[in-house]
């Protein structure tokens, strides 16, 4: 508890780490820990740099590493050519995967649902699909079944019940079904599965499949 956890020769993609989010603070607690980080920002500027580079000095610890890559996951050639970039290029083999990017869609109700409703959805479900299946078959080819990929869902205990949101609550509900899948497919050996249900105050429940140690 005084130390810290390590991360030390862990890499981590992670995804929706704007300014004030979830994965910002992860990030911090990543690269303390000593990791190399890859994150993906879709507003990559001299001034988005900066801000993580101001991050990283601030808790960047030895043997830690912070790569920023512009992205857009509502494209799905992006999240193969990430996939690709980090497996190919950088050389590293994936422990963490952490998909937080998201899109808000307050206010819209069942009649309003329109392109950026569509676009939530395919960054929130379908290319997190794609995502995990590109990190799969990148790990298959190089036979690395001994070192699953430890995934972390963010999910939400809105399951349609709270309203005028879109296709969020569709998207996240379908998120759980991978943890069926996880239990029918063979993509057990490459992929390992947890989710935090974020939505209330101080209150987040992790439901595993499997954890690495």
């Amino acid at each position: 508890a005084t130390a810290g956890p390590t991360f030390k020769d862990k890499n981590a993609l992670l995804t929706g780490v704007g300014k004030g989010s979830i994965g910002v603070e992860i990030l911090k607690g990543l690269l303390s820990g000593g990791a190399h980080v890859v994150i993906t920002t879709s507003r990559y500027s001299r001034a988005t740099i900066e801000y993580y580079q101001d991050i990283y000095q601030k808790y960047g610890s030895r043997g830690s590493a912070l790569t920023v890559v512009p992205f857009n996951q509502g494209s799905k050639q992006d999240v193969e050519a990430l996939v690709d970039y980090v497996y190919a290029t950088l050389r590293l083999d994936l422990d963490y995967i952490l998909p937080f990017a998201a899109v808000p869609e307050n206010g819209r109700e069942i009649d309003g649902l329109d392109d950026k409703s569509k676009l939530a959805h395919h960054i929130m479900l379908v290319n997190l699909l794609h995502l995990l299946g590109a990190v799969k078959s990148k790990k298959a080819s190089r036979q690395f079944m001994t070192r699953p990929t430890q995934v972390i869902l963010p999910l939400s205990p809105n399951h349609g019940l709270f309203g005028n949101d879109g296709l969020y609550s569709e998207s996240k509900i379908s998120s759980e079904t991978l943890f069926n899948r996880w239990n029918s497919k063979s993509w057990g050996e490459y992929l390992c599965l947890a989710g935090a249900v974020i939505g209330y105050v101080f209150d987040f429940v992790f439901l595993t499949r499997q954890l690495i140690v």
